[in-house]
């Protein structure tokens, strides 16, 4: 492959302002949006020019490797990348940021669209590959559950356990993103010099960031209350759901701490250049999900009221200017964030000295959260499975 004419995507904005504020970390985010997930993609390769080694790659994460002798050169190179457990992850720790996580309960789903995507989908380079798709509406519901899906396995206490739902899933998702940026770089259509390279190391990181970060302070506003010990501990969860991801160890390293992770996601906002039509029909087409999903006149009702609701959080949470970029109406429904707190800060303050209400808040925030994930699969389970390449 011949070197690159560039050292930097076009996405890479206010370079100066980010270089001056955060120094040669700016640079060198940057350099990792021209960098994609290289095992992922060649096994994506592998199976590119043979099917079977999909099946090999099914019988490693069911089996391990030591059950598939013939496997590809790729997948052993991915295997014992997976396999081999980083030094600095923690299960105990990770165990309590999965119940921390899953203590927001069906706060975290409003958290998790009203925040987290709202805005990923801010950055318009960051949504080309849902746009390259051409269902940014008709898919939005199925898109939503499948990451209900996923955020919900990865955060079962030993979700991140070899063998665990939440590993598999991750894995896969890393396949699914190797694919799709296989496909979009092959059609010809792909600005990288614009755009960066699809599913970039930049934008992985990103999601974990949206998955982590934005969902600590998003809980933190609606009134929920954490310990230091709690927040990192989800940090550190996630932290290790990036490293089966994908997502390099550098980047990864930004996430040690909540507070390193605030501070890189300062950076992110600097260098981000801002949304584009596409930002705004994916963020559109979330906005209608409560409506689609309803299934009688009952629930249609509610679901205006559910949609104002999450338009308040979106502002809320992401500020007047980025909703306003984004087209979100009912400004008036931001301040619905206060009585929100207002009545979820009470009973978080009852949780913390009344024994055993910890663990029975983890306990209902999980079963609610996964009932509602079904609910939207409607008994479809998303397979992330790499069908072609």
């Amino acid at each position: 492959m011949s070197k690159r004419a560039y050292e930097f995507a076009d996405r890479y904005v206010r370079r100066d302002e980010a270089r001056r504020r955060f120094g040669g970390v700016a640079d060198a985010y940057a350099r990792y949006q021209l960098r994609g997930d290289p095992l992922a993609d060649d096994v994506v390769a592998a199976i590119a020019r043979d099917p079977r080694v999909g099946e090999q790659v099914d019988r490693a994460l069911a089996d391990g490797m030591a059950r598939v002798p013939d496997a590809a050169p790729e997948v052993r190179e991915l295997f014992a990348a997976l396999d081999a457990t980083p030094p600095w992850v923690d299960p105990v720790t990770a165990n309590l940021g999965a119940l921390t996580y899953q203590r927001i309960g069906s706060a975290g789903m409003f958290i998790l669209s009203a925040w987290s995507l709202m805005n990923g989908y801010h950055s318009a380079p960051a949504v080309k590959p849902l746009a390259f798709t051409k269902q940014l509406d008709a898919r939005a519901p199925r898109r939503l559950a499948e990451t209900g899906r996923f955020v919900t396995e990865v955060s079962q206490v030993d979700g991140m356990a070899r063998f665990a739902p939440g590993f598999a899933i991750a894995v896969r998702v890393r396949l699914m993103h190797a694919w799709v940026r296989r496909m979009l770089v092959s059609s010809g259509r792909w600005d990288e010099k614009a755009w960066g390279v699809p599913i970039n190391q930049a934008d992985m990181l990103g999601t974990i960031m949206e998955f982590s970060l934005l969902v600590l302070s998003g809980a933190r506003r609606m009134g929920f209350l954490f310990s230091r010990r709690e927040s990192e501990a989800v940090m550190h969860l996630w932290r290790w759901v990036g490293q089966i991801s994908g997502v390099d160890p550098w980047l990864l390293e930004h996430l040690t701490t909540e507070a390193h992770g605030v501070r890189l996601a300062e950076m992110v906002h600097v260098v981000q250049p801002g949304p584009d039509a596409d930002s705004r029909a994916l963020a559109a087409a979330l906005r209608r999900v409560p409506e689609q999903l309803a299934r009688s006149p009952h629930e249609q009702r509610l679901a205006k009221w559910v949609v104002k609701y999450h338009d308040g959080l979106t502002r809320a949470f992401n500020g007047d200017a980025v909703a306003d970029d984004l087209g979100i109406p009912n400004k008036a429904w931001k301040y619905a964030i206060y009585p929100t707190r207002a009545i979820v800060t009470p009973i978080e303050r009852v949780r913390r000295i009344v024994p055993g209400a910890t663990r029975l808040a983890s306990l209902v925030g999980n079963w609610r959260v996964r009932a509602g994930v079904e609910k939207m699969l409607a008994g479809q389970e998303p397979s992330y499975r790499v069908s072609r390449a």
